[in-house]
């Protein structure tokens, strides 16, 4: 029988060393995206979005999941196998968890209002740009995420009853043909567009004498859409300086009576046309930064598995557990530059 090529030592350093040299490529990668970040805040129009809430489990089941294989190779060390299984049972399950939740995360972005690529205003279908609704004949109006009524907030069952109208207006406005089926239109509720109301004869809407065009139903989609969903003025949805802020050259904006205020003066039309085409980059960011990690997490729970089997296959010893120490170096690091970037966003987003 041949020898081996390499012995089992030089065998192990090549390994380590390779490993040491992917995680390296990665780190740059990483500092690459971080330094393009900051570098894209300060010079245009951001958004402070609130890391979604499924993030921190994520966060704390790669953290817990490292100390399961700590305590495995330490265990590995005594020879106690029982152990080491179950250990790495675990930090396979809490690995597993945390892609599982990373992809929770996202929804819960998109839930909020942040896609993977959006724009920061709603230019299509704002309370008021093109249409607005009266309540019992007086005109309900719109401001940072609450909707006014005679000087007062909209109490919720008749905000419900405006979103359940704006549904059924919706569905009408998707059908080839003007035709809508509208439930007591009128009785509490009448739309208005451009400040006139808008009539519902035979399950047809007119303005004044003229049926709705193509050009209005159009519009009409993206405004009852837009209350529906929960957008107001941006895609995020919430209470703006609350729930996130929009930042100009890493200035905080303030937004009052739905006006923009940089250092309490009024956008420029130009900083404020650059604002209405901007997209939300800072978003994107997050999906780019937890979106190429999960790549790698794809390697790291694929080596979290083979240790697992191995481990209950007994193909490791006191004397060759290599598997485990490169997997759990890995993952380890993996575990770090995670905490690495929820960090940087939740600090220097």
């Amino acid at each position: 029988m041949s020898e081996p090529l390499f012995s089992p030592e030089l065998n192990a350093k090549v390994k380590k060393n390779l490993l040491r040299f992917f995680m390296f490529t990665v780190t740059m990668i990483f500092a690459g995206l971080t330094s393009a970040y900051i570098v894209s805040m300060g010079e245009y129009f951001w958004v402070n979005v609130p890391m979604p809430k499924a993030f921190l489990v994520s966060t704390t089941c790669i953290i817990v999941s490292s100390g399961f294989l700590i305590l495995a190779a330490r265990a590995m060390k005594k020879n106690q196998m029982g152990i080491v299984k179950i250990a790495t049972g675990a930090a396979f399950i809490l690995g597993s968890a945390f892609g599982y939740y990373q992809f929770i995360g996202w929804g819960q972005l998109v839930d909020n209002g942040t896609p993977v690529v959006s724009d920061i205003l709603n230019q299509l279908g704002p309370y008021g740009k093109y249409y607005s609704y009266t309540y019992k004949g007086h005109e309900v109006t719109y401001d940072n995420n609450k909707y006014y009524w005679r000087g007062d907030q909209l109490e919720e069952p008749i905000y419900e009853q405006m979103k359940d109208l704006s549904r059924e207006l919706n569905a009408g406005s998707l059908k080839v043909k003007n035709d809508y089926k509208l439930t007591g239109y009128g009785t509490d509720f009448m739309l208005q567009y451009d400040g006139n109301p808008v009539t519902y004869v035979n399950n047809k809407l007119y303005y004044g004498d003229s049926e709705f065009s193509k050009a209005m139903e159009y519009q009409l989609r993206h405004f009852t859409h837009a209350i529906v969903e929960g957008y107001g003025d941006f895609f995020m949805k919430g209470e703006y300086g609350v729930d996130f802020q929009v930042y100009y050259k890493r200035d905080p904006l303030t937004y009052e009576n739905r006006t923009f205020y940089r250092n309490g003066k009024v956008l420029t039309p130009a900083q404020l046309d650059d604002l209405n085409t901007q997209k939300n980059t800072a978003g994107s960011y997050i999906y780019a930064f937890s979106g190429i990690h999960l790549m790698h997490w794809v390697g790291g729970i694929i080596a979290l598995l083979v240790i697992f089997i191995k481990s209950l296959n007994n193909r490791y010893s006191q004397a060759n557990y290599l598997g485990i120490t490169l997997g759990a170096s890995y993952w380890h690091f993996l575990g770090i530059i995670w905490l690495y970037l929820y960090f940087f966003l939740i600090y220097i987003h």
